[in-house]
């Protein structure tokens, strides 16, 4: 099953009023981000959908994710970022991505 990842933040964050949003996943040594329109975004609610190419970069095991974005105050870019979330991603048998 390819899933979607559903984040939700603290009802303090409105990631709709934020400038750019990045969701970020690692596992061993690689990386994957997501953003812009591969993100539905409801206030503090985050869904990304991951593509079959996507989860089959994990290697299963620890699936190490990350919600960072930026907003704009007083003229300033700044930054903001969630504690690390630690997911638990099984390998699949069939290792390419199906038609």
């Amino acid at each position: 099953m390819t899933p979607t990842i559903t984040l939700t933040l603290p009802e303090t964050v409105n990631l709709e009023l934020a400038d750019n949003v990045y969701v970020t996943f690692a596992c061993g040594k690689g990386k994957l981000t997501k953003t812009g329109g591969d993100l539905i975004i409801d206030e503090n609610v985050v869904n990304v959908y991951l593509t079959q190419t996507d989860t089959l970069s994990f290697t299963g095991g620890t699936v190490h994710i990350q919600v960072n974005w930026t907003y704009t105050e007083g003229g300033t870019v700044k930054r903001a970022c969630t504690d690390i979330a630690d997911v638990m991603f099984k390998m699949n048998l069939e290792s390419g991505v199906l038609e």
